[in-house]
């Protein structure tokens, strides 16, 4: 290893120790007064919460016109290609029909986003070594409201039809690659948060890659992860880069290690990809609540040079650390799950047979204000009457009492 190499890493990790020192002590310096302490785990949600206080976003960017470019096309050797839902799909989504061409949806509202929330994108790719095409076909967007300590997840649809700056209108989970192809400011991941702030009038404020061997490293690093599948899941036939085998998921809580949650979160073809989405973001949070029972976060420091290699993010060592720590504070019922769905798009043939999912203005809106919105806090109720609890017995030996 070059001796600059290891100098910079050798920075990094000492700063993300300092770091991670002084969280530690503040916690010690400013207990709560309800927090129980077990095994070395905080399983409160009032205890001193520390933010990444960064300024409010900037001005949205003004429209840029389109650079004609001559786009190429995208041909996935990966299985979960893109495609009409199968026969056996979910029957109650509802067939594409003939629309008036897209158009972009509005920014209706430049401060939906509050000062203290965070906007990660967590980005899944099947781009595979030595591969010159590629799909990001999971988009999560990871919202941390560091004044409410609350996360919102919002899965964005692989298919949702949108208007690419500098390339036109595309499938959103082409917008990586092609900002990538043709060298666009930014590359691919800008070139994604440029899509998704144009499109739906978000500001993205930090981005992760990932690919299937990371998703799987992470969660075998982990021990595995226990998730709850709620409905049963088959599929006979499922290859991938792991093996050929077939699925049979049931209900109930279930075991998995990183291959085996890989193909939970990306089986389709007997379902449809909302449902898909919806398994994504089960995984998301079985893995959070893994790394919360083991108490990772002494251990970051060694988990950062581990996965530095196979995770792309313009998060630094000292920002994961802080939001680790965060995700270390919260509790299960302050995390939220959302999905631009079925209810909020139309389905839409292009004009090149592509089967495509058109934004639906409004109710998307509707469902972003409630994914920025805090949580309406939990009253009790008996604290509203503000009675005085007076005890009376009925002993006359307790009468004074």
């Amino acid at each position: 290893m070059k001796s600059k190499k290891l100098r910079a890493l050798l920075i990094a990790n000492l700063l993300v120790y300092t770091f991670v020192g002084a969280l530690l002590a503040y916690v010690n310096a400013f207990p709560s007064d309800n927090s129980q302490v077990s095994s070395g785990q905080i399983s409160s949600n009032s205890s001193p919460f520390v933010s990444v206080r960064i300024a409010t976003p900037t001005e949205f960017a003004s429209s840029q016109a389109v650079t004609p470019i001559t786009l190429i096309a995208i041909e996935s050797p990966d299985p979960a290609r893109t495609d009409p839902p199968s026969d056996d799909a979910d029957s109650s989504m509802p067939s594409p029909t003939a629309a008036p061409p897209p158009t972009v949806v509005p920014v209706k509202d430049r401060a939906l986003v509050p000062p203290s929330m965070l906007n990660i994108l967590l980005m899944g790719t099947d781009r595979r070594p030595g591969q010159n095409n590629w799909r990001t076909d999971t988009l999560i967007l990871v919202s941390v409201d560091q004044e409410n300590k609350t996360v919102g997840l919002l899965s964005i649809p692989r298919d949702l039809w949108v208007q690419i700056p500098g390339v036109g209108s595309q499938r959103i989970n082409t917008a990586d690659f092609y900002g990538e192809y043709y060298h666009l400011p930014g590359g691919g991941p800008q070139t994604v948060k440029s899509t998704i702030e144009k499109n739906l009038g978000i500001r993205v404020h930090y981005y992760a890659r990932v690919g299937f061997d990371a998703f799987r490293k992470a969660i075998d690093t982990l021990g595995g992860i226990d998730v709850d599948v709620d409905c049963a899941l088959q599929e006979n036939d499922f290859y991938d880069d792991y093996g050929h085998v077939d699925l049979n998921f049931q209900p109930g809580v279930q075991t998995m290690d990183g291959v085996t949650a890989l193909r939970y979160a990306r089986s389709r073809y007997t379902t449809n990809d909302y449902d898909r989405s919806r398994r994504q973001r089960k995984v998301m949070l079985a893995m959070w609540d893994k790394a919360r029972s083991l108490n990772l976060l002494p251990k970051w420091p060694e988990l950062y040079s581990q996965f530095n290699d196979s995770i792309q993010t313009d998060l630094g060592p000292v920002e994961m650390a802080t939001l680790a720590w965060i995700g270390s504070q919260l509790r299960s019922d302050s995390i939220r799950s959302h999905a631009i769905d079925n209810r909020s798009t139309i389905p839409w043939v292009s004009a090149a047979g592509e089967w495509v999912l058109l934004p639906n203005p409004e109710p998307i809106h509707s469902l972003l204000v409630e994914h920025f919105n805090p949580p309406a806090a939990q009253i009790d109720p008996v604290s509203l009457e503000k009675a005085n609890l007076q005890i009376i017995s009925g002993n006359k030996a307790n009468a004074d009492i």
